[in-house]
């Protein structure tokens, strides 16, 4: 058995309704049919991971298959001891054909079933301990010697164990009996008798854990839900005669029921005690030790004292520390710490009953004893006890009264809380948000699900809901795979429009060049087909077989009898007008495409790449009645063909390519996602395929490395950031205050120091006066000096401090530039992380990936969420518009994956567990607007309704929850291209609704003006193929040259590259 996350993988049931003419896809190891390509590669998927255990060996960490080879191939077991192999493991016996033992296997299987450990390994140390010295007769086993171990081979056990107790009957438990063991030893045939277990041992080649365990594996089941018991399989059990019948206790709804009512007990109240206290001896009082009680468990502590007088007395206790007589009498039978122990009064619970002697032992006691025995008053009516204390109650108190009110029944208690761990199972919420609905959904075709209303006359585009699913994976695939079909990006309105368009003299190119592309995968240029066709011939084949079958065998006439009677029965039965059986009619002719196809070489057309003047029309019907002998796609092949080739008109090429003009948009649809299918399975697909997930490969690596130089720019910015948070504080220049405060106080104490120096001047100047002027020059000389002197030692001091502060302002922004280097390497590093982001998102191409389910299993699709840029390739022909498809596209569930929830017995269940089903939560949660199948889809085009779709979605779901990440993570994405697409179509929808307008009210007569209406003027034309262009200098349907005399190459290179421009 093959586990996944310790459960065993469940497959897949069989789809229903399948047929003959059903695709379905096949996992040949599990059995499993799918008719759904998505779930069968989810499902292939999941077999892949390495996420899944071999149940036989323990081992992890492999595939499903690679866990299925495990388990059926074969396994060897590698005993330590010997380091030998020892076992073979096969898929024929579920168990270790090993050397263990066959008589345990029996007792083994008994005692394992139903045990309810919740890991392999304690159950194996259980069964192991518990078997460990429990042998039986024919057990190989060893014994201690002087220097060595002897092995030997029990031959005889002898049960020498007596009874336990003299009051009861009953037999000793196993695991205190005591056995003797009479061993034959092998190396010389002495035996030798042993008189206990633990003197012997199992061979550890037959009896060890790693055996034991193994065995258990093979041998043991259990289900998946929580608590499970382990069971023995099925043909063991039968083997064994071992009980399976899941006892009533262990089963899961017993289980809920025992920790429901756990939970329901309120906090501080105690659950009634079952047991009697573990430390707590038969005959009623506690065990001591060291002359004190032990302690009680919590919440039951020691009374301080006990009313015995509403009970009785307790038998035996008329006074402290004396015991019962016949206690006394039986003394020497009674352990040593029962005798020695405390006084029996006050030492445990008080006896409940008045229990009277055994008569074996009032016959042992004194007549003077046994009579005071028989003379104790009964149960309830003796003299108090005489306590050591005074109380103040009445002892004497009569017998109870008969009539004692009964205790009311106390409520049931309420419901317990059933608590739920999320996120869990979307639709297993039990409280499901009601406050607001599922945003309603906008359908693009003309036929809408019921209960919506259905788009206005001028709106109706003429697409059926059957043809919205393949328009999608046609327009997807073409897109996302554009460098295989070797053509231009263009928007899903734009695709719609080339499939709808018709017009009897303008072609559209992207309508022409989607159908030529697809044409010259299918045959290249050497003239092979790359995909595979039905065989013309196996219809040939099977008309034949089919005819000889209908036609019958006749049978043998009997011999001609000539009697009388038989000559009267056969003229009886000539009379006799046997009914004319009539005519079949001809089968009625659908269409005349094998006529057509008979003189027409559609491969050579196809390698010539003769696409003009109705060639792709000719060569796309001979390939769609090729695949109708296909019966799984022949009824859509012959609705086109009818219409192309119709069995009124003579078929050929002109007529071909004039039907198709007006061939309704849901076959057109139909043949091209038709043609288009055979295309994916081509070689040169495969290897586009292969050379993207190299250049994956090759992207992740790049990214690893550039995420590890961010890791290294991000630490050292760290640091330098940290340098200048060091030196910031000297570094920060000072406010405007404090330089205007110490500017004025220089002021200040300049002037002070002039004022000062005057007042000295005038207080001297008397003296001065009267002395020689010759002595007054020279002290003013001086004194200019020593102020130049001053001033020049100022302006030093001030240049070297500029230095200095020069040189740490050096230093400072020489740190500050550091740090903006280094932030500008990491957002470079950053962008190129992102930029790999997306190249990554563009290269994932292998397949479509979905945003996620909702909880009705709705897949919501954003198809620029992988394999192309958001807004189409940026030097596409019409990149202006600056989106691809700009929408979130809805498809409804599954039939397999939600159609088990909407029939019985899961409707029942719903609403007996949650009080209502799937459908009434889809009627009351989803709105308006619903999808049943797989086959409906439906869109979301306004950033409005996204915001609304968040609100709604769930995150205590598993699926919602993912879907509501993803959709958080791109939601200003998806509304910038849905404004973007709504746009464009609203400006280019204004120059029509204008010309309009101006027609009505303009009538002119000029011929031009009438020509000018006959153009065509829709968005679709303005697409080319820009990609071939500029590569090949032609389209796809300009390929072919007719051949001419002359130098061809050159004359067709010339025409090329005049049509390119």
């Amino acid at each position: 058995m093959v586990l996944y996350k310790r459960k065993p993988v469940k497959h897949e049931s069989l789809p229903k309704n399948l047929d003959d003419s059903t695709e379905v896809w096949h996992i040949e190891q599990t059995g499993e049919v799918f008719t759904d390509y998505e779930r069968f590669l989810e499902r292939y998927d999941f077999y892949q991971q390495r996420s899944f255990t071999c149940q036989a060996t323990g081992h992890s960490g492999y595939t499903y298959f690679e866990a299925q080879e495990s388990e059926v191939g074969s396994t060897s077991i590698l005993v330590k001891a010997d380091e030998e192999v020892t076992s073979v493991q096969t898929e024929a016996t579920k168990e270790i054909n090993s050397i263990f033992p066959d008589g345990l296997r029996s007792p083994v299987l008994h005692y394992v079933q139903f045990q309810d450990h919740h890991r392999m390994d304690d159950l194996v140390n259980d069964v192991y301990d518990h078997f460990k010295e429990q042998f039986m007769l024919g057990d190989r086993v060893s014994v201690e010697g002087d220097h060595s171990r002897r092995f030997g081979k029990i031959t005889e056990i002898t049960d020498n164990s007596r009874l336990h107790s003299m009051f009861t009957g009953q037999s000793m438990d196993d695991s205190i009996r005591s056995y003797t063991y009479v061993v034959t030893m092998e190396d010389g045939g002495e035996t030798v008798t042993k008189y206990k277990a633990s003197e012997l041992q199992r061979d550890r080649k037959t009896y060890s854990k790693l055996i034991l365990k193994a065995f258990l594996r093979n041998a043991l089941k259990r289900e998946s839900w929580i608590g499970a018991p382990w069971m023995v399989k099925d043909s063991l059990a039968k083997r064994y005669d071992i009980p399976t019948k899941l006892p009533d206790k262990k089963t899961r709804d017993a289980l809920l029921a025992a920790k429901r009512a756990a939970n329901a007990v309120p906090n501080g109240v105690t659950q009634p005690v079952q047991q009697q206290y573990p430390q707590q001896l038969p005959n009623g009082h506690g065990s001591h030790m060291n002359g004190h009680r032990q302690p009680l468990p919590p919440g039951q502590g020691q009374p301080a004292f006990v009313n015995f007088s509403a009970s009785g007395p307790p038998p035996y206790a008329q006074q402290q520390g004396v015991m019962p007589p016949w206690a006394a009498a039986n003394a020497t039978n009674r352990p040593a710490y029962f005798i020695n122990g405390p006084p029996i009064y006050n030492s445990g619970p008080p006896p409940i009953a008045n229990v009277q002697p055994p008569p074996h032992i009032l016959a042992q006691l004194q007549p003077h004893l046994a009579a005071q025995l028989m003379q104790m008053p009964p149960h309830g009516h003796g003299p108090p006890i005489n306590f050591p204390f005074q109380t103040s109650f009445n002892h004497h108190q009569g017998p109870r009264p008969t009539n004692v009110p009964q205790p009311q029944q106390a409520p049931p208690p309420p419901r317990p809380v059933e608590y739920i761990k999320y996120p869990c199972e979307d639709l297993e919420i039990k409280q499901p948000r009601l406050q607001v609905n599922r945003p309603p959904l906008k359908f693009f075709s003309d036929d809408v699900p019921e209960g919506v209303e259905p788009p206005a006359e001028q709106k109706k585009t003429g697409i059926l809901m059957k043809s919205i699913g393949p328009l999608l994976c046609i327009w997807e695939t073409l897109n996302v795979h554009d460098t295989i079909y070797m053509l231009d990006s263009f928007t899903f309105d734009d695709f719609v429009d080339a499939m709808r368009f018709t017009h009897e003299t303008v072609e559209c190119e992207l309508f022409v060049e989607m159908h030529c592309a697809i044409l010259k995968q299918i045959v290249n240029g050497s003239g092979k087909i790359q995909t595979s066709l039905p065989n013309l011939a196996d219809e040939d084949s099977s008309d034949e077989e089919s005819s000889e079958e209908s036609t019958p065998t006749p049978e043998p006439e009997p011999p001609i009898r000539t009697t009388r009677s038989s000559l009267r029965k056969s003229g009886a039965a000539q009379l006799v007008v046997k009914p004319r059986t009539p005519t079949p009619e001809p089968p009625k002719e659908l269409h005349k495409a094998e006529e057509f196809v008979t003189d027409f070489d559609w491969v050579e057309q196809c390698k010539i790449r003769n696409f003009a003047d109705g060639g792709w029309q000719a060569i796309v019907v001979a390939i769609l009645y090729r695949l109708s002998f296909d019966s799984a796609r022949k009824e859509a092949c012959d609705e086109v063909l009818a219409e192309l080739c119709p069995p009124e008109e003579e078929p050929t090429m002109a007529t071909i390519a004039s039907n198709y003009t007006t061939l309704d948009v849901n076959l057109r649809i139909s043949a091209l996602e038709m043609i288009l299918s055979l295309t994916v399975v081509t070689e040169n697909f495969r290897d586009q395929l292969v050379a993207a997930a190299q250049e994956m490969t090759r992207l992740r690596k790049e990214k690893i490395e550039y995420q590890r130089k961010r890791k290294e720019l991000a630490d050292e910015l760290f640091k330098l950031d940290l340098e200048r948070k060091i030196h910031l504080p000297a570094n920060t220049p000072a406010s405007p205050t404090d330089i205007k405060m110490t500017e004025d106080a220089d002021v200040s104490m300049n002037s002070v120091n002039d004022a000062s120096k005057e007042a000295d001047a005038e207080t001297n100047g008397g003296d001065e006066l009267t002395a020689s002027k010759g002595r007054t020059r020279p002290a003013n000389k001086n004194k200019r000096k020593a102020a130049a002197e001053e001033a020049r030692k100022e302006k030093a001091k001030k240049a070297k401090a500029e230095a200095e502060k020069t040189k740490k302002q050096k230093e400072w922004e020489k740190l500050l530039q550091a740090i903006e280097k280094k932030k500008d390497e990491l957002k470079d590093c950053e962008d190129n992380i992102n930029e790999l982001d997306d190249d990554l998102r563009e290269t994932l191409v292998h397949r479509s990936k979905i945003l996620g389910k909702d909880r009705f299993l709705n897949k919501y699709y954003w198809f620029e969420h992988n394999g192309m840029p958001f807004g189409g390739v940026p030097n596409s022909s019409t990149a202006e518009y600056g989106y691809a498809n700009g929408r979130i596209w809805v498809q409804g569930p599954s039939e397999h994956e939600l159609g088990p929830n909407l029939e019985e017995p899961a409707l029942s269940q719903d609403m007996q567990r949650f009080g209502y089903t799937v459908p009434q939560r889809k009627e009351r949660e989803e709105g308006p607007t619903h999808l049943s199948n797989s086959n409906q889809w439906a869109y979301y085009d306004d950033p409005e309704d996204i915001d609304k779709l968040l609100v709604w979605l769930d995150e205590r779901g598993h699926r919602e929850r993912v879907l509501r990440k993803e959709l958080q993570a791109f939601r200003d994405r998806i509304a910038e291209y849905m404004l973007k697409m709504r746009k464009h179509l609203e400006d280019s929808n204004k120059p029509q609704e204008e010309e309009e307008d101006d027609n009505k009210t303009r009538v002119s007569t000029r011929n031009k003006t009438n020509a000018d209406k006959d153009v065509p003027r829709d968005r679709c034309l303005l697409w080319t193929n820009s990609i071939m262009r500029e590569e090949f200098g032609h389209n796809h349907v300009e390929e072919y040259e007719p051949p001419k005399k002359g130098k061809a190459k050159t004359v067709k290179a010339t025409k090329a590259k005049g049509r390119g421009r």
